[in-house]
């Protein structure tokens, strides 16, 4: 008696099985729905276990880091190891050269060849100096002016890349010649004799006019990365892979990067600080006559901005409810198509039956 009246609140009523039909097109719309449950069931499953979604937020960067890790990595395939130089300054009014760098990281250098091949396995290393002169152009040896011009005229290219731990301000580095090697170069001490012949004397300022031309200095570069921290997973370098090639006249390329202090918070284990960037880029000419030192600028200003990357994965019952949903969904969609082929059109289900069959 009870079962009897717990049975009128069933939803699941049942038909006696003489009174069920079963069809052709019933069983291939029955077809269908598992082969569409299965590829729903592999795609939920799929996305269960496979790579983490990313959720960016924003919001203020209140960290109070002292430094920034800067890295780079950049090709000049038309400038030697032994005139090109990087200098880093920054707002502060601190700068520092190649001699004063490796104390706070690392720069490697490279001897290539006109066709972008190492030169020997060890790295280049600068002839040594004479400290009693410090940088004083004439004091240079003569071990080091015949390398830079022996270089020069074999078109020798560098690889440069390293390390370095900055201050966290805006500030710069840049990687050109510095005019003590320019004055150094065999074309320029040709202008230097030349001027001195002539007496060609400046008459306001009684100084030696130096005509020398500084657009056959060729800052072709190839710029295979530059970051300012570790990466994450979808994170993008706009410079790697980026490269600039001086075909009619040399100049200044000037890259504006603002740098983005970025977090992003895995869901197992350590949260990583990095910083990303974004970039714009200026290209300023050389004529000649002008005296201005073609060189390859990146200029860097910190973003106040922090941007939050976290990884994002739904429980083990969210995944439970959302193939309970395929499944039902799929199953209630073919009993509803089922069920309008049969009202829409009844004859055609014996043609479809004996097609099936």
């Amino acid at each position: 008696m009870k079962v009897g009246r717990i049975s009128k609140l069933s939803a699941y009523a049942r038909a006696e099985s003489h009174l069920v039909q079963r069809t052709g097109y019933g069983g291939f719309v029955t077809v269908c729905g598992c082969l569409l449950a299965l590829v729903l069931f592999w795609s939920e499953l799929h996305s269960f276990f496979g790579p983490a979604k990313l959720r960016t937020e924003l919001g203020v960067d209140l960290s109070r880091e002292e430094t920034l890790r800067m890295t780079f990595d950049v090709t000049f395939p038309s400038l030697p190891c032994a005139v090109l130089s990087l200098d880093v300054q920054d707002v502060s009014g601190e700068s520092a050269g190649d001699s004063s760098l490796a104390l706070n990281g690392e720069i490697h250098k490279y001897r290539l060849t006109p066709q972008g091949k190492r030169i020997g396995l060890s790295e280049y290393i600068p002839p040594k100096r004479d400290i009693r002169f410090g940088s004083f152009v004439l004091a240079r040896p003569m071990e080091e002016v015949n390398n830079m011009n022996q270089e020069m005229d074999a078109h020798e290219g560098c690889h440069v890349l390293g390390w370095l731990d900055v201050r966290r301000v805006a500030g710069n580095f840049h990687f050109t010649i510095h005019s003590q090697n320019f004055m150094m170069l065999k074309k320029t001490q040709q202008s230097i004799q030349e001027a001195i012949e002539h007496r060609a004397f400046d008459m306001n300022t009684n100084s030696l006019q130096i005509s020398a031309d500084t657009t056959g200095i060729n800052v072709s570069h190839h710029i295979h990365s530059i970051s300012f921290g570790s990466s994450f997973p979808g994170m993008v370098n706009p410079l790697s892979g980026y490269h600039r090639i001086v075909t009619e006249e040399s100049g200044t390329f000037k890259y504006f990067l603002k740098v983005v202090p970025s977090k992003y918070k895995r869901v197992v284990g350590r949260d990583l600080n990095t910083n990303q960037y974004s970039v714009t880029e200026y290209f300023s000419p050389v004529h000649k006559g002008q005296q201005m030192m073609p060189a390859v600028w990146f200029m860097y200003d910190m973003s106040p901005i922090l941007v939050t990357v976290r990884e994002a994965r739904f429980s083990f019952g969210h995944l439970l409810v959302r193939l309970c949903a395929v499944i039902g969904g799929v199953f209630a969609v073919t009993g509803m198509t089922d069920r309008a082929v049969h009202k829409s059109d009844l004859p055609s289900q014996y043609l479809l039956s004996e097609w099936v069959a």
